[in-house]
């Protein structure tokens, strides 16, 4: 018995298509993967040259039919932050790089076996888990050190900013389900590789 995949295989063009999609994605991620980890490094080295953005409660002044009305966050450069706080803030940065340069070596991976004719390889669903891996703990990381970072500067600028500053930082759990649902996607990657083995031992 003789079975043909040629229907389900990408053509010619949607080959190159892909590859273009690839090296754009991968260029672009590694530059951002690279300027983070730049940001952070330069944050130890000069930490006034980048800001740092921080909760606040900062009242304005309002007009007839206006209840109340005030800014939630304020942005400073300083040089007067503590080694602490630089140090947690560059770390947040740093993982925050390392996150996008793994999630894209990851989808770049699996857009190069599609382009191969082998979008259910072996090695995507350990792809899946790594970019899953990287974005689920890596932004809580991220995101935990960067708040803790932020909690700190709050608390030495509280003087310097009149008592506008509030201790505290937001959390985006989106990247945390995002992660996870990498994770998930990579058991839906090995159902696809028996799939193809199967097949393949049918030609």
């Amino acid at each position: 018995m003789t079975m043909t995949t040629t229907a389900t295989e990408p053509g010619r063009a949607d080959r190159i298509g892909i590859r273009v999609i690839l090296g754009v994605c991968l260029a672009g991620g590694l530059i951002m993967a690279a300027l983070g980890a730049f940001t952070a490094i330069t944050r130890v080295i000069d930490p006034a040259r980048y800001p740092v953005s921080l909760l606040a409660h900062i009242p304005v002044a309002t007009g007839p039919g206006v209840i109340d009305a005030y800014g939630d966050s304020i942005v400073v450069r300083t040089s007067a932050l503590s080694p602490g706080a630089t140090w947690l803030l560059a770390a947040g940065d740093l993982i925050d790089a390392l996150v996008i340069g793994v999630v894209t070596l990851c989808f770049a991976a699996t857009l190069w076996g599609v382009a191969q004719r082998r979008p259910f390889h072996r090695s995507l669903p350990a792809a899946a888990i790594a970019a899953g891996s990287a974005l689920g703990i890596g932004s809580l990381l991220a995101q935990g050190l960067g708040g803790i970072g932020r909690l700190m500067a709050a608390d030495d600028l509280s003087g310097s900013l009149g008592g506008v500053v509030e201790p505290g930082f937001l959390f985006t759990p989106v990247p945390v389900v995002v992660g996870l649902g990498l994770i998930a996607l990579a058991y839906v990657f090995r159902a696809g590789a028996r799939l193809q083995r199967d097949t393949e031992g049918l030609v």
